[in-house]
């Protein structure tokens, strides 16, 4: 009975492995801060915590080796002398189709829990605020658009807005919160690379 008692512990732990939550917390205002959260465990990214200084160690002298005369070599003829452009232009199409297939699942995962973004913009003079305004509006409304489409966001928030005051600077207030599961992430790793496998087999094959 002990080995059962023993394999269902080993099951179970990795059963809660599977199910901690790997979390991405980002946040701006005046400074960059960023970290990820691996259960309770925090690993902070930016600002990076400053290392403890290291005592020197004492150089040791090397020997010097003498260096022997390269052999030349043969220069082996290119793959696309060899195989032709349509088999190296194949293999970058399904390459790039496994790259954006495996990158479209793994964001299909992710879960925004808040993205929020506030900008007051500010200028030289009311001109130049009205053009820097519309430049602000062109970029980050469209690029919000696409983050909401292509992951699940649970809530999000954009506000951008002009501040004609005299001597104002431009503003900007952000927090990102985005979750993935561990067992998300085997699963995508398991998936794709198998694919992955079953390409590089092909095209060594071919070689």
């Amino acid at each position: 009975m002990l080995w059962l008692y023993i394999l269902l512990g080993i099951v179970l732990f990795i059963a809660l492995v599977m199910f901690i939550p790997i979390t991405l917390r980002a946040s701006y205002k005046e400074e960059f801060w960023c970290a990820v959260y691996i259960g309770f465990v925090k690993l902070q990214l930016v600002p990076a915590k400053p290392k403890k200084e290291k005592k020197k160690k004492k150089a040791k002298k090397q020997t010097q080796k003498t260096e022997q005369p390269k052999k030349a070599t043969e220069k082996k003829p290119s793959l696309i002398k060899k195989y032709g452009i349509e088999w190296l232009l194949n293999l970058i199409k399904k390459v790039a189709e496994l790259a954006v297939s495996a990158l479209q699942d793994f964001f299909s995962h992710i879960l925004v829990k808040k993205l929020s973004l506030s900008i007051s913009v500010a200028g030289d003079d009311a001109a130049d605020t009205a053009i820097k305004y519309g430049k602000y509006c062109a970029v980050v409304y469209p690029a919000v658009g696409t983050i909401v489409r292509v992951v699940k966001c649970k809530g999000y928030g954009v506000d951008i807005n002009p501040n004609f005051s005299e001597k104002a600077e431009t503003e900007i207030n952000f927090d990102f919160v985005a979750r993935v599961f561990v067992f998300r992430l085997v699963a995508l790793a398991v998936k794709h690379g198998i694919k992955g496998l079953k390409l590089l087999a092909e095209v060594k094959n071919e070689l």
